[in-house]
């Protein structure tokens, strides 16, 4: 699919200013882009840009996750801009260490477009991107959140890129060290979130992943939301990774297939089959 056309773009983000009752609707639209008060001064994010938040290239994206990916882009602009204008030099520092991972599946309706992506894991079923602390998905303040953050956005803001990689890819690694050592503690404890890393995060540690492994070279899971994930598959009843995807919050979603791990890949099985009726016409045998 081709980038949006003016036509189309101009409307998303009309859209977008007309139902916010915050600081986008607060936004003049002309047509060098979208004119945004922060402070003293006015930033313009121009269509270029906001067809970058747009991205509608995949197929199968939906124009209210195109409205919420430019909603999102828009607000975390102008957060930036603020903080330009009253941090001044400390500027950088402060947006990077607010910088954290995190990781989607590949199919997530929250997945941002390639304006996000910084890395795929091995497999096509996970992506890797940035977030950002004290804020949700949604740009708006929270602070029990981190929050989508497109790496692109970083460089329309004027940040540099490598600090804010390098400071994700550290909290990865420092979160999988605690994770290790919990697992190692109890093996059968439910996979769940540490610090401000998801399962789906945690699990893009080649490091984690080994461990899971236990020796074997490759081991079921079950991760139908962000917080929790069960390992070994044959002992749970198989409509479990499917149904519980199913009535999760879209947002809260993990995967919404079981996963195969291994050291190097994280792998969601293909779909087919009736797996819920194989369920219910074979349920699980008495607790021996």
């Amino acid at each position: 699919m081709d980038m949006p056309t003016p036509v189309e773009l101009r409307r998303d983000v009309l859209a977008v200013t007309l139902l916010d009752d915050g600081v986008l609707g607060q936004i003049d639209i002309d047509d060098d882009g979208a004119h945004a008060r922060c402070h003293t001064s006015t930033i313009v994010i121009t269509w270029d840009e906001l067809a970058v938040a747009a991205d509608i290239s995949p197929s199968g994206v939906s124009g209210a996750d195109i409205r919420r990916r430019i909603a999102r882009w828009m607000r975390l602009r102008i957060l930036l801009a603020s903080w330009a204008s009253t941090l001044s030099y400390d500027y950088a520092n402060h947006v990077i260490s607010r910088v954290r991972p995190r990781a989607l599946p590949a199919d997530h309706s929250l997945h941002p477009g390639a304006s996000w992506l910084v890395t795929r894991v091995l497999g096509g079923s996970t992506h890797s991107g940035l977030a950002l602390r004290g804020f949700n998905d949604d740009g708006l303040p929270d602070s029990e959140s981190a929050g989508l953050l497109p790496i692109k956005l970083l460089e329309f803001a004027k940040l540099p890129l490598e600090p804010a990689v390098a400071r994700a890819q550290q909290y990865v690694q420092d979160m999988a060290e605690l994770a290790v050592d919990r697992h190692r503690h109890d093996s059968s404890a439910v996979l769940r979130s540490l610090g401000d890393a998801d399962v789906p995060t945690l699990l893009t540690s080649p490091l984690y992943r080994h461990t899971l492994l236990d020796d074997q070279g490759m081991r079921s899971a079950a991760v139908p939301s962000r917080h929790r994930g069960w390992l070994d598959l044959g002992m749970l009843d198989p409509a479990f990774a499917v149904s519980a995807a199913a009535l999760t919050d879209s947002d809260e979603r993990g995967y919404t297939r079981p996963i195969l791990i291994t050291a190097d890949e994280i792998a969601m099985v293909k779909p087919g089959g009736n797996i819920i009726g194989q369920s219910l016409d074979q349920p699980a045998g008495p607790q021996p």
